[in-house]
């Protein structure tokens, strides 16, 4: 079983070998790829939120941290800026 992340990174990929709509219209094969796409991206919230369910914790989707939360719906403070900005300094770095 792909994890969230490998089923995102799958979908991007999909969704980066159609070209802009404005190229004309799309390809049956196009239109396969985007809906593969989408079907990931569903399969890795439903995955997430089953992960949450089970153990209360979730992805921020901006930093990558797990944190622990009763809702959905927001997440509690959790240095997020500063999780970000270590991330690209050490992106740098490399």
């Amino acid at each position: 079983m792909s994890t969230p992340t490998e089923l995102r990174a799958r979908a991007a990929e999909l969704e980066s070998r159609v070209p802009p709509l404005i190229a004309g219209p799309r390809t049956d094969d196009e239109r396969m790829w985007l809906e593969k796409a989408a079907a990931l991206r569903a399969e890795a919230d439903q995955q997430e939120e089953r992960e949450w369910e089970r153990t209360g914790r979730i992805p921020c989707s901006d930093c990558g941290t797990l944190v622990r939360t009763e809702t959905l719906e927001t997440l509690p403070a959790h240095n997020c800026t500063a999780h970000q900005r270590a991330r690209r300094h050490r992106a740098t770095e490399k």
